[in-house]
C-alpha cells in the first residue's frame, strides 16, 4: 500500500471542515461558534492548504531565511493593522476630510 501525499490529506481535511460547516449551517451553528465563523473558519484552511506546501517546500533546510521571512510578512501585517485602525484618526487630524 502507498503511502498518501501530503496534497491527499490537505484535500480531505479541507472536506471534512467543509462537512462539519454544512452540519454546523443545519444546526443553526454550534453553541456561540455562529455560521460565519464556520466559514471564517473553512477559507482559513483552504488558504493555509493553498499556500502551506509551498512554503514548506520552498524554506527547506534554511531555517534562519525562513524566520526572516516570517518575520517580514508579520511587520507587514502589523503596519496595516496598525494603519487601518490608527489611519483614520491620523487624517482627521492632518486637516483630511474622510
Amino acid at each position: 500500500m502507498r503511502e498518501r501525499s501530503i496534497g491527499e490529506i490537505l484535500v480531505v481535511a479541507i472536506l471534512a471542515t467543509i462537512l462539519v460547516f454544512v452540519i454546523a449551517d443545519l444546526a443553526g451553528g454550534f453553541g456561540e461558534f455562529p455560521n460565519e465563523r464556520w466559514a471564517s473558519a473553512v477559507a482559513l484552511i483552504c488558504v493555509a492548504v493553498w499556500i502551506g506546501p509551498g512554503v514548506l517546500a520552498r524554506w527547506r533546510g534554511n531555517a534562519s531565511k525562513a524566520v526572516q521571512a516570517i518575520a517580514l510578512w508579520l511587520a507587514i501585517a502589523v503596519v496595516i493593522a496598525l494603519a487601518y485602525v490608527y489611519g483614520h484618526g491620523l487624517l482627521v487630524d492632518m486637516g483630511v476630510r474622510v
